[in-house]
C-alpha cells in the first residue's frame, strides 16, 4: 500500500514536470513576434519626438512674438533682444528651438521676426506661422 502511494506520487510529479513549461519553438515564436512589433513601433516613436519638438518651437515662437508685441506697446520700441523680456513679459527664460539653441530676435526698423530651427534643421520664422493665429491680426509678428 505504501509502495503504491509512492509510485503514484512519483508518477504524477514526473507527469507534471513533463507538461509544465514552454517548448523551444514557442519561446522562439514569441520572441520573433515581439521583435516584429518592436521594429514597427520604433519609427513612430522617433517621429513623435520630432513632432513634439516642432510643436514646442511654434508655441515658443508665438509666445515670444506676443511678448515682443506687448513690450513694443508698453515701451514704444522693440526690445534690444529676447532677454529684455524677462521677467516682466515672459516667465520662462528657456526659449529654445528644436535643436536646443536659443531663439533669435531679428529687427528691421519697426518690423521684427523671431527665428529658430525645427527638428529637420530648417529655419522657422515667427512670420511663417499661419495668419490669424496671433494677436488677431492678418500679419503675424507685426502688430
Amino acid at each position: 500500500m505504501l509502495q503504491n502511494s509512492k509510485n503514484r506520487l512519483f508518477r504524477s510529479s514526473r507527469t507534471k514536470k513533463r507538461n509544465g513549461g514552454f517548448t523551444l519553438i514557442e519561446v522562439i515564436a514569441v520572441t520573433v513576434i515581439l521583435g516584429v512589433l518592436a521594429t514597427m513601433l520604433i519609427p513612430s516613436i522617433d517621429g513623435a519626438g520630432a513632432k513634439a519638438r516642432d510643436a514646442k518651437l511654434k508655441n515658443d515662437l508665438m509666445t515670444a512674438d506676443q511678448a515682443v508685441a506687448l513690450y513694443k506697446l508698453d515701451k514704444g520700441t522693440l526690445p534690444p533682444d529676447l532677454q529684455a523680456l524677462f521677467p516682466d513679459y515672459l516667465k520662462n527664460s528657456d526659449l529654445k528651438d528644436a535643436k536646443n539653441e536659443p531663439l533669435v530676435l531679428n529687427k528691421d526698423g519697426e518690423k521684427y521676426s523671431i527665428t529658430g530651427k525645427n527638428s529637420a534643421g530648417e529655419e522657422i520664422n515667427s512670420n511663417a506661422i499661419p495668419a490669424g493665429t496671433k494677436n488677431g491680426t492678418n500679419e503675424p509678428g507685426n502688430p
